[in-house]
């Protein structure tokens, strides 16, 4: 008799307009809303000005003199001397600034593009659809892989800001796709890994995961750290260089991870430059090939789920209604006893966990991205900010 009841009540459930939308031309859902809860629209073009951390391309040092330049970067001095093609000597003054200059996004979906909503079309089905490979015994509950897209983003150059010939080293002048994990064969497979980073060895062990968690407190006092190139900070240990994390605590923090790790394999590959150091400011003044990762180059802001630029953020209070665009808010708390009381309605808490909207390669996501961990998304765009040390000689 329960049986029959129960199968009774289920019927009148799947046959009721309120569970499924279905449409008198073709129920069957289209691939767009299909692909829409798979692959999200992160709208980054809409927000190219608004989610956007400008005050992280401060401190702009203009011949020594500005503010606190990161670790690594150009000794202090009133002029530089560089060579021109000619092998002749002009003299300029030295500028450093953060500039925008790459796009990160994570899918754990393959062929995803979460910052334009769509997918790339696969050409071979089947084929590296997110299985990793690793020889280390492990439980799949306790790993995490998320597939990456790397995108060129010069955004002074796009906006027509700090366009001197003399400081713009990117050779991208547009916002395009420059490389993908599912074109990366070693991305998938800790052995192949191996052969382009053979050092993994010696530091893909608990001993050097004790270091690592040094690094960590000291990048949480507001150190930086430059000596430890195989770690990644609070975020763990910067080997393999694939996509396997050999964790799944938090997605915020693994795809952190995934993005030093990402920065690291294309500095190895020469994808990725030295554009810090006395060596912009005198001789040739061009970028070097650095095999090892200068963390201190680089600083990191979240564009998607929450952006980061939007400030401090709010708990999520019935998360069914809500949404990623719900949880971000800028300013700060408003005092005791004011906000939505009058209409009785009592506002919720925010976190002012952090007075800045970028933060470094490593930094604890305690202090920055716990909250924006929002529950059933998946997806994560970030903004990378590279520091370039010029000679300004036009």
């Amino acid at each position: 008799m329960v049986r029959i009841l129960l199968s009774f009540v289920f019927c009148i459930l799947i046959s009721s307009p309120l569970m499924f939308k279905t449409n008198t031309v073709n129920a069957a859902p289209s691939v767009n809303e299909l692909g829409g809860d798979l692959c999200p629209n992160a709208n980054i073009a809409k927000g190219i000005i608004t989610d956007i951390c400008w005050s992280c391309l401060l401190p702009i040092r203009l011949s020594g003199i500005g503010g606190e330049k990161p670790a690594g970067a150009a000794s202090d001095s009133a002029f530089c001397l560089c060579k021109d093609k000619e092998n002749i000597p002009q003299i300029g003054m030295p500028l450093g600034f953060f500039q925008p200059s790459r796009i990160v996004s994570f899918s754990p979906t393959p062929y995803c593009m979460p910052s334009f909503g769509t997918r790339l079309v696969n050409t071979d089905p089947g084929h590296l659809t997110g299985v990793a490979k690793t020889d280390e015994p492990v439980e799949v509950e306790q790993t995490s892989f998320f597939h990456y897209k790397y995108w060129t983003f010069p955004l002074m150059q796009m906006l027509q800001m700090f366009t001197n010939a003399d400081c713009s080293y990117d050779t991208f002048p547009a916002w395009d796709l420059a490389y993908f994990s599912e074109a990366d064969p070693l991305y998938t497979d800790d052995m192949l890994s191996f052969l382009l980073f053979p050092e993994s060895i010696l530091f893909a062990n608990p001993v050097a995961l004790a270091v690592c968690t040094a690094e960590c407190a000291a990048i949480a006092a507001g150190q930086e750290v430059e000596e430890t190139f195989f770690c990644a900070g609070c975020n763990g240990n910067l080997y393999p260089m694939t996509g396997t994390v050999q964790t799944n605590d938090n997605p915020v923090r693994v795809t952190s991870l995934l993005t030093t790790r990402l920065l690291g394999v294309l500095h190895r590959r020469g994808q990725a430059m030295l554009t810090m150091g006395d060596h912009m400011t005198s001789g040739s003044c061009e970028p070097n090939y650095a095999p090892m990762i200068p963390k201190t180059q680089y600083r990191v802001s979240m564009l998607y789920p929450v952006p980061e630029a939007r400030g401090n953020v709010k708990p999520i209070v019935n998360s069914s209604n809500s949404s990623p665009e719900d949880a971000g808010v800028g300013g700060t708390s408003p005092p005791a006893g004011q906000g939505d009381a009058g209409n009785g309605q009592t506002s919720a808490a925010r976190f002012p966990l952090n007075d800045k909207c970028c933060h470094r390669l490593g930094d604890s996501i305690f202090k920055w991205g716990l909250q924006r961990n929002i529950p059933t998304k998946e997806h994560f765009v970030y903004l990378i900010y590279r520091w370039n040390d010029c000679c300004l000689r036009q």
